[in-house]
């Protein structure tokens, strides 16, 4: 048999099958079509209302953020409830997990998912959004969902089909929503009322002005400072959420001064937030032996910079290393971004405060009143403190 009549018998043999896989493929993603991913003011928000009859505001916040907390912290360090308001009925979770497309012995095809997860409570009902949806799969990072399962760009012209490479992205995604709705409406013991249609959907933007979108950038400076901020959402000073206490004392800060040509960050656990002036205003302490000191001196703006436990070895890294004679950056394995205003901070935080000096005071012994520390620092270098005017807060 010549060549040719073979391939031609094989085609005739294989036809059957390959409509037959089209037409499953058609049918396995007819779900995952229009309607399948929802959008408020372009953006990807998926919306869900939950029936819970009977259920003060209180009582529906609690059930809601007991489940929040396990939901997150099964997952890895960094997804956590990162607000919270009771008073509101406001709970707000920063989440990161994989999407596996496939897996086998031979290989593994995974992306990162990061989302905000936010609960809206109130009597009788919960409505939970999923919305700042970032991907982070191979060398593209940050890809979001806007641009990976929205509508305008993955569906063909008349609707009808998913563009190729696009498919899994959108169809895990769907699933990994309905999956959490799922999961929450049996936690919570609710009946869901009714999938919310993008102009129906509570946004996040009318509510807390807070971001989770874990959007990590781990590449190398962009030239755009618009850019590197992407994946962050700014806030105003008064909603910055946490304990600034227990940030401080025991997750800790950085401290980063200088700029893009030349800049040092260093490990803090003193300093504060306060109004002072008519302005919202944060605090911190550098020691004049610290090389950060200089750069504090010589510039105007500085950012303080807050991390989830899983950063806890960078910022031990920081704290124990000197920039000037170390690249802390490389040894830490922080990522640096600039703010439009030309500050340095690093992808890696999910809470940059960027701040103008507007005080600056070296501490002297004789000033100390209690009695205990002023012998421990009699004859020491004291630390100078640094009063800043907060003129931008990002979170995630």
């Amino acid at each position: 048999m010549k060549k040719s009549t073979f391939l031609l018998v094989l085609f005739i043999f294989c036809l059957p099958v390959m409509i037959q896989a089209q037409e499953d493929e058609s049918e396995n993603t007819k779900n995952y079509l229009v309607g399948a991913v929802p959008e408020i003011d372009g953006k990807v928000v998926f919306s869900k209302e939950f029936n819970l009859p009977g259920y003060t505001k209180d009582q529906a916040f609690d059930k809601v953020m007991s489940w929040m907390e396990k939901r997150l912290k099964k997952n890895n360090n960094t997804s956590r409830v990162v607000y919270s308001d009771k008073e509101k009925g406001i709970i707000v979770g920063s989440g990161e997990e994989y999407l596996v497309f496939k897996s086998s012995s031979l290989s593994l095809d995974r992306a990162v998912i990061k989302y905000q997860m936010t609960a809206t409570c109130m009597p009788g009902k919960c409505i939970m959004n999923i919305e700042r949806i970032f991907y982070d799969y191979e060398n593209d990072k940050k890809i979001p969902a806007e641009l990976q399962i929205s509508d305008k760009e993955v569906l063909n012209k008349d609707k009808t089909k998913i563009l190729r490479g696009y498919a899994k992205f959108r169809i895990k995604t769907v699933d990994f929503v309905d999956d959490t709705f799922a999961h929450l409406q049996t936690a919570i013991g609710a009946k869901p009322i009714a999938t919310q249609v993008a102009e129906a959907a509570p946004s996040v933007a009318a509510k807390p002005d807070v971001s989770s979108i874990p959007a990590i950038s781990t590449s190398n400076e962009t030239p755009s400072a618009t850019n590197e901020m992407a994946g962050y959402k700014k806030i105003a000073p008064d909603k910055i959420p946490g304990n600034i206490v227990k940030m401080l004392s025991e997750d800790w800060m950085l401290i980063t001064a200088g700029d893009k040509d030349k800049f040092n960050m260093m490990t803090a656990s003193w300093g504060g937030l306060g109004f002072l002036y008519e302005k919202p205003v944060a605090f911190c302490f550098i020691n004049p032996t610290r090389y950060t000191y200089q750069l504090m001196e010589n510039k105007d703006t500085y950012t303080l910079t807050f991390y989830t436990e899983a950063y806890r070895d960078a910022l031990k890294y920081c704290g124990s290393k000197s920039g000037k004679d170390t690249d802390k950056v490389k040894g830490s394995g922080l990522t640096p971004i600039t703010t439009p205003g030309g500050s340095k901070a690093f992808s890696q935080a999910w809470l940059i405060i960027e701040c103008r000096k507007m005080v600056a005071q070296s501490l002297q012994a004789e000033s100390i009143s209690d009695k205990s520390l002023k012998e421990n620092w009699t004859g020491k270098q004291m630390h100078k403190m640094y009063i800043g005017e907060i003129i931008n807060v990002w979170v995630k």
